[in-house]
């Protein structure tokens, strides 16, 4: 009769421990589908960014602004700063506002001091870095 209740409990033990793992995997399986899908939607966000500002230079040279990537770039801002946290969605943020005005400069030919068109530019490198860092990408040094 002993033997038969060790197994009934070493049995039992059995399925609660197998059961027990089963939810410990299932639930980090659900944290690491949520971890990829935010690092996608950031992914998309962070490319839609960069896309419509090189694509507001490019109408800003050609002195075409009709401004429907700034509407794009401010789109992709908001939802960076739902998605990111403020150590990369500030510097977007400032650096969204500094692309619109130098690029309205360029488009009503006004002149755009080189130097102000380099720090934009380099304020842009600074933030891919920012994406880069958050996405786990490796960075330059």
């Amino acid at each position: 009769m002993g033997a038969v209740v060790v197994g009934v409990i070493g049995t039992l033990l059995g399925v609660l421990i197998g059961g027990a793992l089963q939810q410990r995997q299932a639930s980090r399986n659900r944290t690491w589908q949520r971890e990829d899908s935010l690092i996608n939607a950031k992914r998309n966000s962070y490319s839609e960014y960069l896309r419509s500002i090189s694509a507001s230079y490019g109408q800003a040279v050609s002195g075409q602004r009709d401004r429907s990537e700034d509407g794009r770039l401010h789109a992709a801002m908001a939802e960076i700063e739902v998605l990111a946290g403020r150590e990369v969605s500030e510097p977007a943020r400032d650096l969204v506002n500094s692309v619109s005005e130098a690029h309205s400069m360029i488009a009503a030919g006004a002149s755009v001091e080189e130097a102000r068109v380099a720090e934009v530019d380099r304020r842009r490198y600074e933030v891919i870095e920012l994406f880069k860092a958050d996405l786990g990408l490796k960075t330059h040094p």
